[in-house]
């Protein structure tokens, strides 16, 4: 039978967060003005992108991967045909990939 101490603990993770991160991807499209403009790139920084961290993606095929340790990810949806970008707070993730037909970026 579960403690009632180890019942709370186990609560107060899930409430949390802390204990399964879920997936962090991009739109596979953004509307700017009335077009719709697919994902085609992306980019990952650690910390908010203003303050220029982004990160050297490790090539794996047609996949750019990353490996995430230690670091405050921020992921950077790209669109084509348009300066209009999502960015994505990544929190809790252990590796992020880019790339593929059609492009799709995500985190997990």
């Amino acid at each position: 039978m579960w403690s009632s101490k180890a019942l709370c603990v186990l609560l107060y993770a899930w409430a949390s967060g802390a204990a399964l991160a879920a997936p962090v991807a991009c739109p596979v499209s953004v509307l700017d003005s009335g077009v719709r403009h697919a994902l085609n790139n992306a980019a990952l920084y650690d910390g908010p992108p203003d303050q220029m961290a982004s990160l050297a993606p490790v090539r794996a095929g047609r996949v750019d991967r990353w490996d995430i340790d230690q670091i405050d990810p921020y992921l950077v949806c790209k669109y084509k045909g348009t300066a209009k970008t999502i960015t994505l707070h990544a929190k809790n993730v252990n590796v992020c990939a880019a790339g593929m037909t059609p492009f799709r970026a995500r985190c997990k």
